[in-house]
């Protein structure tokens, strides 16, 4: 440490991209960038245990943020490894679309850099990209050196799985669905979701015409699952504010939204009737299939009645994408019984959002994962089944049914922490997960403010598997999110 203090590794920026995705013509040169970069960084002193944390996202920072909390005589060290030198929150960052003015009247930031953490916390912030890891020796390896430590604790988030999604499509293809159609549903700085809002801009410029066509995933563990119909409200709040004569499409593998489904239909019909288009359905066509199916506006959303609704309502599978003639090929089904059929669509804008992984950053550390690359965790805990000195935090954590979501990485984060903090100091290794309350917001209506609010208590199997219990869910005043955010997101950042 002669040269370069521990707060000034910040100021460090890895060469490597976020995405793994890097032009293959550099891969040679990068990996003999990196080896030739491998020394010793921060070693470690007798007199504090060190936690090392790989990801500096919501989960890597609220495990960190209340391990310091729980350690008044400073006896851990805390380093947190991020790849971004900037933060970008996923959470409520829809509204963005949307153009809500309490948000903006609030000046809400979405993004963020560590500076505060770090001195709010006592914890450094080292700014690289984990590349390798040897739990048995516990020395991490990065773009800018080795780390050795006492505990770890893995954070990483998601990655997209395009290759699962369409298996014949070549690596540039996928870039250009990353740069063209963006998924925008990690921070990666927030390059994503900015060229989104670029297009939605310039599509108003040259008059708002077409289908801003919003793809969710067709299914499996994916971040924030109601996040693609938030983000088609807010889109729909975007052509009314300005007149638009173009419609958001959403084109889902699914009868109906794959969360809160009922209450989203019931959104898309009474606030988004004219503006938004549900798998080739208008509010008023929504309405129709409701009515044809015996039900009316008061009963439908009843769990029986809703059940016996979605089996008459069409499904959209997403086949392919002519970026070129910005097209859309898929198959339509009016309805669970009929055979599908070959359609196609042309676009303005398409958010593709591919099926979702766990970040590859977890498969370096060569303990149990799941098929989804989540890392499986002991029963009743939240470290590795395979090793107890690494444990997991946010999207990546497996075996518990938790879904990837900011407050579940938020609360099973602080959770967490303490319980690490409790073990290095009074070594007590316990976690109550039941603790981990959960709760989901989606902005669905501008004028008035208004969200669906969702609420999930946890219960524990008797195999250890932490998962929810009753669920709670209301049609709200919107500011009750911008409070959320500024608990979950702000907080760790900042304060």
């Amino acid at each position: 440490m002669s040269m370069i203090t521990r707060r000034g590794f910040f100021k460090f920026l890895t060469l490597t991209t976020a995405s793994t995705m890097v032009v293959e013509a550099n891969n040679e040169r990068n990996e003999t960038r990196l080896l030739a970069q491998k020394k010793e960084l921060l070693p470690k002193t007798k007199k504090q245990q060190r936690v090392v944390v790989v990801g500096g996202g919501i989960a890597g920072l609220s495990v960190a943020e209340t391990i310091k909390q729980n350690d008044p005589d400073n006896k851990i060290e805390v380093i947190v490894l991020e790849r971004n030198a900037q933060y970008f929150a996923c959470p409520m960052s829809n509204t963005l679309f949307g153009e809500i003015k309490e948000v903006e009247e609030a000046k809400i930031p979405f993004q963020y850099d560590y500076t505060l953490a770090e001195k709010n916390h006592n914890i450094d912030v080292i700014i690289t990209e984990v590349i390798d890891a040897d739990i048995k020796k516990k020395i991490i390896t990065t773009t800018l050196g080795t780390i050795e430590y006492d505990y770890v604790v893995v954070a990483p988030g998601i990655d997209y799985n395009y290759k699962k999604l369409f298996p014949i499509w070549s690596q540039e293809k996928i870039r250009r669905a990353t740069k063209e159609t963006p998924a925008a549903m990690f921070s990666d700085s927030g390059k994503e979701k900015q060229i989104l809002l670029n297009q939605l801009q310039d599509w108003k410029k040259s008059g708002g015409e077409g289908y801003f066509v919003i793809i969710p995933p067709k299914g499996g563990k994916v971040r924030c699952k109601p996040a693609p119909y938030e983000r088609a409200c807010m889109v729909s709040e975007f052509i009314k504010k300005y007149k638009l004569p173009g419609k958001v499409y959403i084109l889902d593998n699914s009868p109906k939204p794959q969360a809160k489904g009922a209450k989203f239909i019931e959104i898309f019909i009474k606030h988004h009737k004219d503006t938004l288009v549900f798998n080739g359905m208008s509010g008023a066509e929504m309405e129709s299939r409701i009515k044809k199916a015996g039900f009316d506006m008061s009963n439908f959303m009843k769990k029986e009645n809703f059940s016996e609704l979605e089996e008459t309502l069409p499904v959209c599978d997403i086949k392919d994408v002519d970026f070129d003639k910005k097209e859309l090929a898929f198959l339509y089904s009016e309805n669970v019984f009929e055979e599908a059929k070959k359609e196609s669509i042309s676009y303005a804008i398409c958010n593709l959002i591919p099926y979702h992984r766990g970040n590859k950053t977890a498969d370096l550390f060569k303990v149990k994962q799941d098929k989804w690359g989540g890392m499986l965790c002991a029963p009743s805990k939240t470290y590795s089944v395979s090793d107890s000195f690494v444990y997991i935090a946010g999207d990546i954590m497996g075996y518990h049914k938790f879904s990837p979501s900011a407050q579940a990485s938020s609360s099973v984060g602080f959770l967490t922490g303490e319980s690490i903090a409790n073990r290095i100091l009074k070594g007590k290794d316990e976690i109550d997960l039941t603790k981990a309350g959960i709760t989901c917001f989606s902005m669905v209506v501008a004028d008035p403010l208004k969200a669906i609010e969702i609420s999930k208590s946890i219960i524990i199997t008797q195999k250890g598997v932490a998962k929810a219990g009753s669920t709670k869910m209301s049609f709200r005043d919107g500011m009750g999110l911008i409070g959320w955010y500024q608990a979950v997101v702000e907080t760790p950042f900042k304060y």
